[in-house]
Protein backbone atom coordinates (compact mmCIF):
# COMPACT_ATOMS: atom_id res chain seq x y z
CA UNK A 1 0.00 0.00 0.00
CA UNK A 2 1.37 3.15 -0.90
CA UNK A 3 1.16 5.68 1.96
CA UNK A 4 0.95 9.54 0.81
CA UNK A 5 1.49 12.77 2.77
CA UNK A 6 -0.03 16.00 2.43
CA UNK A 7 2.47 18.85 1.57
CA UNK A 8 1.48 20.33 4.51
CA UNK A 9 2.46 17.59 6.59
CA UNK A 10 5.76 17.32 4.86
CA UNK A 11 6.84 20.98 4.52
CA UNK A 12 6.91 23.34 7.32
CA UNK A 13 6.74 27.17 6.79
CA UNK A 14 8.79 28.86 9.61
CA UNK A 15 8.96 32.23 9.45
CA UNK A 16 11.88 34.69 11.32
CA UNK A 17 10.50 38.04 11.48
CA UNK A 18 10.26 39.64 7.22
CA UNK A 19 11.59 35.93 6.31
CA UNK A 20 10.24 32.55 5.40
CA UNK A 21 11.94 28.72 5.81
CA UNK A 22 10.69 26.24 4.07
CA UNK A 23 12.03 22.97 6.30
CA UNK A 24 11.13 19.33 4.92
CA UNK A 25 10.35 17.95 8.19
CA UNK A 26 11.61 14.14 7.06
CA UNK A 27 14.20 15.46 7.60
CA UNK A 28 16.75 15.99 11.01
CA UNK A 29 18.46 19.13 11.04
CA UNK A 30 20.00 18.80 14.82
CA UNK A 31 21.28 15.20 14.49
CA UNK A 32 24.83 14.81 13.78
CA UNK A 33 25.34 18.52 12.86
CA UNK A 34 28.19 20.88 14.20
CA UNK A 35 28.69 23.93 12.24
CA UNK A 36 32.08 25.84 12.78
CA UNK A 37 30.83 29.27 14.07
CA UNK A 38 32.39 31.74 13.13
CA UNK A 39 32.76 35.27 14.88
CA UNK A 40 33.21 37.98 12.69
CA UNK A 41 31.46 40.94 15.09
CA UNK A 42 33.11 44.50 13.67
CA UNK A 43 34.39 45.29 17.07
CA UNK A 44 37.00 42.57 16.49
CA UNK A 45 38.67 43.65 13.56
CA UNK A 46 39.06 40.18 11.85
CA UNK A 47 37.25 36.99 12.15
CA UNK A 48 37.98 34.14 14.53
CA UNK A 49 36.18 31.39 15.54
CA UNK A 50 33.46 32.12 18.08
CA UNK A 51 33.87 31.24 21.86
CA UNK A 52 32.30 27.99 23.44
CA UNK A 53 29.25 29.78 25.13
CA UNK A 54 27.99 31.27 21.62
CA UNK A 55 28.30 27.76 19.91
CA UNK A 56 26.09 26.27 22.99
CA UNK A 57 23.90 29.62 23.02
CA UNK A 58 23.09 28.79 19.05
CA UNK A 59 23.18 24.95 19.27
CA UNK A 60 20.48 24.84 21.91
CA UNK A 61 18.26 27.69 20.22
CA UNK A 62 18.22 25.90 17.35
CA UNK A 63 16.94 22.48 19.27
CA UNK A 64 14.28 25.11 20.65
CA UNK A 65 13.47 25.62 17.08
CA UNK A 66 13.36 22.61 15.56
CA UNK A 67 11.39 21.10 18.84
CA UNK A 68 8.46 24.27 18.12
CA UNK A 69 8.53 23.44 14.36
CA UNK A 70 7.92 19.66 14.61
CA UNK A 71 4.81 20.05 17.24
CA UNK A 72 3.09 22.99 15.18
CA UNK A 73 3.35 21.40 11.42
CA UNK A 74 0.99 19.48 10.15
CA UNK A 75 -2.03 21.42 9.51
CA UNK A 76 -0.85 24.10 7.32
CA UNK A 77 0.10 26.84 9.77
CA UNK A 78 3.17 28.93 9.53
CA UNK A 79 5.09 28.55 12.26
CA UNK A 80 6.87 31.78 13.80
CA UNK A 81 9.91 31.76 15.46
CA UNK A 82 10.08 35.91 16.05
CA UNK A 83 9.83 35.67 19.41
CA UNK A 84 12.76 32.51 19.80
CA UNK A 85 14.77 34.07 17.73
CA UNK A 86 14.87 37.63 19.41
CA UNK A 87 18.32 38.92 20.37
CA UNK A 88 20.14 36.10 18.44
CA UNK A 89 21.73 36.93 15.00
CA UNK A 90 19.59 35.65 11.80
CA UNK A 91 22.89 35.37 9.88
CA UNK A 92 23.60 32.32 12.15
CA UNK A 93 20.22 30.64 12.69
CA UNK A 94 20.04 31.22 8.39
CA UNK A 95 23.15 29.53 7.92
CA UNK A 96 21.88 26.65 10.52
CA UNK A 97 18.85 25.85 8.61
CA UNK A 98 20.59 25.76 5.47
CA UNK A 99 22.92 23.10 6.79
CA UNK A 100 26.28 25.22 5.76
CA UNK A 101 29.20 23.99 7.67
CA UNK A 102 30.42 27.35 8.49
CA UNK A 103 28.22 29.83 10.00
CA UNK A 104 28.69 33.48 10.10
CA UNK A 105 27.73 35.08 14.03
CA UNK A 106 28.25 38.82 14.94
CA UNK A 107 26.75 40.47 18.11
CA UNK A 108 26.14 43.78 16.27
CA UNK A 109 24.41 44.94 13.20
CA UNK A 110 27.74 44.86 11.43
CA UNK A 111 30.72 42.82 10.37
CA UNK A 112 34.21 42.84 9.80
CA UNK A 113 34.37 40.62 6.51
CA UNK A 114 35.24 43.66 4.71
CA UNK A 115 38.43 42.86 2.74
CA UNK A 116 38.97 39.43 4.37
CA UNK A 117 40.03 37.03 1.74
CA UNK A 118 37.05 34.36 1.90
CA UNK A 119 37.33 30.36 0.34
CA UNK A 120 33.20 30.55 -1.80
CA UNK A 121 31.81 26.72 -1.86
CA UNK A 122 29.97 26.24 -4.29
CA UNK A 123 27.27 23.13 -4.24
CA UNK A 124 25.74 22.28 -7.73
CA UNK A 125 24.87 19.64 -10.14
CA UNK A 126 25.28 18.68 -13.31
CA UNK A 127 24.34 16.14 -16.24
CA UNK A 128 26.12 13.89 -17.88
CA UNK A 129 25.76 14.20 -21.62
CA UNK A 130 25.87 10.72 -22.18
CA UNK A 131 22.76 10.41 -19.91
CA UNK A 132 20.60 12.83 -21.97
CA UNK A 133 21.60 11.59 -25.64
CA UNK A 134 18.41 8.91 -25.81
CA UNK A 135 16.28 12.40 -25.33
CA UNK A 136 14.45 13.51 -28.65
CA UNK A 137 16.24 16.62 -28.91
CA UNK A 138 19.48 16.94 -26.52
CA UNK A 139 21.35 20.06 -28.59
CA UNK A 140 18.45 21.97 -26.44
CA UNK A 141 19.30 20.28 -23.01
CA UNK A 142 21.38 22.30 -21.05
CA UNK A 143 24.29 20.01 -19.53
CA UNK A 144 25.84 23.14 -17.76
CA UNK A 145 26.54 23.35 -14.35
CA UNK A 146 23.85 24.58 -11.83
CA UNK A 147 24.43 26.35 -8.50
CA UNK A 148 21.97 25.88 -5.68
CA UNK A 149 23.72 26.57 -2.86
CA UNK A 150 27.08 27.99 -1.68
CA UNK A 151 29.20 29.49 1.73
CA UNK A 152 32.22 30.97 2.12
CA UNK A 153 34.85 30.53 4.99
CA UNK A 154 37.42 33.28 5.71
CA UNK A 155 41.21 31.85 4.51
CA UNK A 156 42.95 32.96 7.42
CA UNK A 157 40.77 30.69 9.67
CA UNK A 158 41.78 27.67 7.88
CA UNK A 159 45.54 25.76 8.88
CA UNK A 160 46.28 25.56 5.81
CA UNK A 161 45.65 25.51 1.94
CA UNK A 162 44.85 21.30 2.10
CA UNK A 163 42.16 22.41 4.60
CA UNK A 164 40.83 24.56 1.87
CA UNK A 165 41.18 22.55 -1.07
CA UNK A 166 39.22 19.22 1.13
CA UNK A 167 35.78 21.22 1.32
CA UNK A 168 34.87 20.86 -2.13
CA UNK A 169 36.09 16.98 -2.16
CA UNK A 170 34.31 16.32 0.80
CA UNK A 171 30.91 17.87 -0.49
CA UNK A 172 31.63 16.38 -3.83
CA UNK A 173 31.63 12.29 -1.89
CA UNK A 174 28.49 13.13 0.31
CA UNK A 175 24.84 13.44 -0.25
CA UNK A 176 23.96 16.67 0.07
CA UNK A 177 20.27 16.55 1.10
CA UNK A 178 18.65 20.50 1.42
CA UNK A 179 15.85 20.40 3.49
CA UNK A 180 15.64 23.98 3.68
CA UNK A 181 15.01 26.82 1.30
CA UNK A 182 15.29 30.62 2.55
CA UNK A 183 13.62 33.01 0.66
Amino acid sequence: MIQRAFLSEIVAVVQLFDDVILLDTRHDPVGGYSPVFVDCSASLGAPKLADSSVCKTYLEAFRDMIRIIREETGDGRVVVLDSVCEGLCLTTIFGMFLQYPYVYYTNDSSNCLAGVDLFLVELGSTVDRDYVKDFDDVTNYDVTAKVFTSFSVPVALCSDEDQLRKIPFYLRHRTVNLNSVAM
